[in-house]
């Protein structure tokens, strides 16, 4: 099957200039008023594959209507499955009675339960976040920072965080991983302890990071040199050693440990590159990758040899969606200090993520399916994240989509949305008799 990807729309092609390749259409196609349209994306045919229909170009006029309903997904028609997509995410069931597809390697289908593996919801949008007073961005900006390293702070202590799901290394922990669990173990130590040994103490974690950085570097290009494959636990695992040492080093105030670690912020960025292009590769078969999932863990084989359990799927969601957390956060850490470094930064992206609340904290497969299937996911594309605003309160996301949110519209607009869905949520009680009305009982 071929691997499909967007390239430039056709005005951009023809007059040369660059595309920001956005869904349904380009920011120049928008800004002129004219119609964006894609050419079939280019096809990367495997070797084993054997023909594959190409899709129809996707078409968006400037002022069109959208006609979609409120559970669509809404992602550009790509024609990834002969019959079926899944219809859509947002409140509709997650597992069905309905088989799982072959195993079938010439076959990338995408069933309603695989709902997180769609293809399309893999492709970043650059959208520009809405201008805003300096003084206000620079402190959202610094509340995003101060929640990342926070979140390496509760990943030792309390097991997990909003970027580190509890049953992802839990079978297995690379030794990069574990080098820098104990190294954020020990740095956090350090800092805790009193005025006299923290100086002693805080030398020793800074040695120990240096010396976990070298040593991932050196692994790294040891492992490059002799030709290993790499699969997307192990992309994914390497960028979040690095992430990890990235945030404490650039933000820690060190002037020698942040010069280390401006160097490396090309190689974090090419890693994290590298991260997003092994997923898109390795998912354009669903179900070959279901299959390592189910493989890995004999509880998770089913009886009929092609249905996928709820363990097996639950499994691929937590390590599909820590990728995309990760590719988020890699990105958005770096430009936001390049930002405050140049006083200018790249837009650093955003990819598709689940932003129902519950759900990256759900204690079991049973637990996860269950709110899916009663709640729904909250699988937005990101052209469509702004429904939020008018269709879900504040309580309906995670804390993770919580700085997503803020930080993609600005603190102005998700405060109003907060302001709004509380006088909502008061008028709503007043209607059924709540205290309002006891208020005007005689």
């Amino acid at each position: 099957m071929a691997t499909i990807w967007r390239r430039a729309c056709t005005n951009c092609t023809k007059s040369k200039r660059q595309c920001t390749k956005g869904v349904p259409a380009c920011r120049r196609c928008v800004d002129r008023g004219i119609p964006c349209v894609y050419p079939p994306a280019r096809r990367i045919v495997h070797a084993e594959t054997a023909e594959s229909a190409n899709p129809p170009p996707v078409t968006h006029r400037a002022g069109g209507s959208n006609d979609a309903g409120a559970g669509d997904l809404n992602f550009p028609p790509l024609q990834l499955t002969p019959a079926d997509l899944g219809g859509g995410i947002g409140d509709q069931p997650l597992l069905t009675d309905s088989p799982q597809p072959s195993l079938d390697d010439t076959a990338t289908a995408v069933s309603g339960d695989t709902w997180f593996l769609t293809p399309e919801s893999w492709i970043a949008d650059y959208t520009l976040p809405p201008n805003q007073p300096t003084a206000v961005q620079d402190s959202m900006l610094q509340r995003f920072t101060d929640g990342v390293q926070s979140w390496l702070k509760r990943w030792v202590t309390e097991g997990s965080s909003p970027l580190h799901h509890r049953h992802l290394y839990r079978e297995k922990m690379p030794r990069y991983v574990q080098d820098a669990y104990t190294a954020v173990t020990m740095y956090h130590t350090s800092a805790a302890r009193d005025s006299d040994a923290n100086a002693e103490a805080r030398a020793t974690a800074l040695r120990i990071l240096d010396d976990r950085v070298v040593q991932l570097l050196e692994d790294q290009a040891l492992e490059t040199s002799l030709g290993k494959e790499t699969d997307i636990f192990d992309h994914l695992s390497r960028v979040q050693a690095l992430l990890t040492y990235q945030t404490i080093r650039l933000f820690d105030g060190d002037v020698r440990m942040r010069a280390q670690a401006e160097d490396l912020v090309p190689t974090l960025f090419l890693w994290t590159k590298q991260l997003l292009d092994c997923a898109k590769e390795n998912l354009t078969r669903p179900s070959r990758f279901l299959a390592d999932i189910a493989n890995s863990n004999s509880s998770s084989s089913s009886s009929s040899g092609t249905a996928y359990s709820e363990d097996a799927i639950w499994r691929a969601w937590i390590l599909v969606e820590s990728v995309r957390r990760t590719w988020l956060v890699s990105n958005w850490l770096q430009e936001i200090y390049l930002y405050m470094k140049r006083g200018w930064g790249d837009c650093p992206g955003r990819v598709t993520i689940t932003m129902r609340g519950g759900l990256w904290d759900a204690a079991s497969p049973y637990a996860w399916s269950k709110a899916c299937r009663e709640q729904g996911a909250l699988f937005l594309p990101t052209t469509r994240t702004d429904s939020l605003f008018y269709e879900r309160c504040p309580e309906d996301i995670d804390e993770f989509s919580t700085f997503v949110v803020e930080v993609s519209y600005g603190v102005d607009r998700f405060e109003r949305w907060l302001g709004e869905s509380k006088e909502r949520a008061a008028l709503l009680e007043g209607l059924d008799g709540g205290p309002m009305f006891e208020e005007m009982a005689p």
